[in-house]
């Protein structure tokens, strides 16, 4: 998958160069938000396994944008988490701090790099992006869906306890700044435009609802507006 940014970018590239000989197919992608503690690449797995049967395989997109990012700034990917996820000025310019002058790259330069990345996935089709604020970059882009996974604080506490072995305090302190982490992002992401809450084709309860359930859920609507 290492020249997968550059398929991505080429296919974008070609639409362009098409767009007045022939009219451009409109392929279809999927975004997945997530609270802290719900299992978004479990059902993003889930999801590809029954969207390949469709006979077009279809890709998962998550830490690959990250990667794909680094690549293109020729950055440690971990360094581009780090600040993609950022919410504190001070946190960015202690990471921007630990790099030499040679690699150096604002913030704002990798956070529009990691929405170009994300938008060309979009658009390139039959990709599940999970998280990286998908569903605000790629709004208005169709067909899609847009799935936003929640559930209580305290079956998600218990959630990651039990799957990660950690300790109550600890757990409670990563996901509330995770989960502060990722609002941010969103609302960053979509400046005012429009609420939050409206980004969203389904919301689904992950304490309520199993994996195989928004599998099947989100499957009915993918045929409804066919996508498939």
């Amino acid at each position: 998958m290492d020249n997968l940014l550059h398929k991505i970018m080429a296919e974008s590239f070609e639409r362009k160069q098409a767009g007045v000989a022939r009219p451009v197919e409109k392929l279809p992608f999927i975004t997945i938000s997530r609270e802290f503690g719900c299992q978004a690449n479990l059902l993003a797995t889930m999801l590809k396994q029954e969207l390949d049967k469709s006979g077009k395989p279809w890709r998962i997109m998550n830490k690959e944008i990250i990667q794909n990012a680094a690549k293109e700034l020729h950055m440690d990917s971990d360094v581009i988490d780090n600040i993609s996820d950022a919410f504190d000025r001070t946190t960015i310019d202690e990471v921007l701090s630990a790099l030499s002058s040679k690699y150096y790259k604002s913030d704002r330069k990798i956070r529009q790099t990691v929405a170009t990345v994300v938008l060309n996935t979009a658009r390139s089709g039959r990709a599940i992006i999970v998280g990286r604020a998908g569903a605000a970059v790629a709004r208005g882009l169709q067909p899609a869906i847009h799935i936003h996974m929640i559930a209580p604080i305290e079956w998600r506490l218990n959630s990651l306890m039990e799957r990660h072995g950690l300790k109550r305090e600890e757990t409670l302190k990563q996901l509330t700044e995770t989960d502060h982490k990722r609002y941010k992002l969103i609302r960053d992401s979509i400046k005012g435009l429009d609420a939050a809450e409206n980004l969203y084709d389904l919301t689904i309860d992950c304490h309520l609802v199993s994996h195989q359930e928004m599998v099947e859920l989100i499957m009915k609507l993918a045929k409804l507006r066919k996508m498939l």
